[in-house]
């Protein structure tokens, strides 16, 4: 069923107001999802809808805050497995063995990554977590493939 010029007036005029969702249902012979569908195509929004039961937060942010409290473990192991991944791989990239001693193991969580001549912008573990694949690259092509353990002597004698 199409929408009549006639139609889409009224609901362009009282759709903000606010007036009983029940009372436009019948007038327009609608129903409730449907309006509330037509109303989200043009572009009218219900002020105040949401925000008095919830006052300054979006249905959106609404929605994302459900969404995030019914999922919160499974999107914590995602980005914990997506981060492990990215680590895999920048590994790969500088070579997969430490450059001061030549330690090569298939645990790639003993590596480290270590800053050359102090062009430091940023720390990598931080970037690993929080930014984009191609701020990460732009940092580890700044770095040496060091074992923990290099990497800590390395900064004990201050070389």
């Amino acid at each position: 069923m199409t929408w009549s010029d006639e139609d889409i007036s009224y609901l362009k005029k009282n759709y903000s107001t606010n007036p009983n969702m029940d009372e436009m249902c019948e007038r327009l012979n609608r129903s409730r999802r449907a309006i509330q569908h037509k109303g989200a195509r043009l572009g009218l929004s219900r002020h105040g809808h949401l925000s008095r039961v919830y006052p300054g937060r979006t249905p959106r942010k609404i929605i994302e805050k459900r969404y995030y409290e019914k999922n919160k473990e499974r999107i914590y192991r995602r980005k914990i497995n997506r981060m492990r991944e990215l680590k895999k791989e920048m590994v790969k990239m500088l070579g997969g063995k430490c450059q001061k001693c030549g330690y090569n193991n298939k645990c790639f969580a003993v590596f480290d990554f270590h800053h050359q001549k102090g062009d430091k912008e940023g720390n990598v573990s931080l970037l690993l977590k929080n930014e984009s694949r191609q701020k990460l690259l732009k940092e580890i092509k700044k770095c040496i493939l060091l074992c923990a353990n290099c990497h800590r002597e390395l900064h004990h004698t201050g070389q």
